[in-house]
C-alpha cells in the first residue's frame, strides 16, 4: 500500500508513487494507492511541530490507515517499509505500529531491516530507481526532517 500524505511537494509524492508502481509490477507485487489531501496530514501533525513530537504523529497517522485497511481486508497483520530507515525514529515507529495494531485489533509484523540499509540503496542505484533525500514532508525540506 502507498499511503503518503506526508510528502511534499504534489510532484515529490508522483515521483515516488511512480517508482513504487513500476518496481511492483516488475516484481509482481499488487499494490494499492491510498490518497488523502496534504492538508488533512498538516493539520494532524500541527499539534506539535517539533521534532520528535511531529514525526511520531506522521507515523501513527500513517500507520493508523494501514492498519485499519488490513483489519477491514482481513490480513493477518501489517507493517512498513519505515523500518528500514536509519534515519527514522525508530521506537517512534514501533510505538506507531503498536498503538494502531490495539487500536484495529490487526497484528503488526515487526522486524528491524536498518541492517539492510546499504544494500537496499545499492539495490535502488543499480536498479536506476528514483531516490529521494528527504523524508517527504516540507519539514524536512529544509534539513528538519
Amino acid at each position: 500500500m502507498f499511503f503518503n500524505p506526508n510528502i511534499y511537494p504534489s510532484e515529490e509524492e508522483e515521483k515516488r508513487w511512480d517508482t513504487y508502481e513500476k518496481w511492483s509490477k516488475e516484481a509482481g507485487v499488487n499494490t494499492r494507492r491510498i490518497f488523502v489531501p496534504h492538508q488533512d496530514w498538516a493539520q494532524a501533525v500541527s499539534i506539535d511541530l517539533e521534532k520528535p513530537g511531529r514525526c511520531r504523529t506522521c507515523y501513527y497517522v500513517r500507520l493508523r490507515q494501514v492498519a485499519r485497511l488490513a483489519k477491514e481486508e482481513r490480513y493477518d497483520g501489517f507493517s512498513t517499509t519505515l523500518l528500514v530507515s536509519p534515519y527514522q525514529d525508530h521506537q517512534g515507529v514501533l510505538d506507531a505500529m503498536q498503538e494502531a495494531s490495539h487500536e484495529h485489533g490487526v497484528p503488526y509484523v515487526y522486524r528491524d531491516l536498518r541492517r539492510g540499509y546499504l544494500r537496499s540503496r545499492q539495490m535502488a542505484r543499480g536498479s536506476h530507481m528514483y531516490m529521494q533525500k528527504y523524508c517527504g514532508c516540507e519539514f524536512s525540506l529544509g534539513g528538519d526532517g
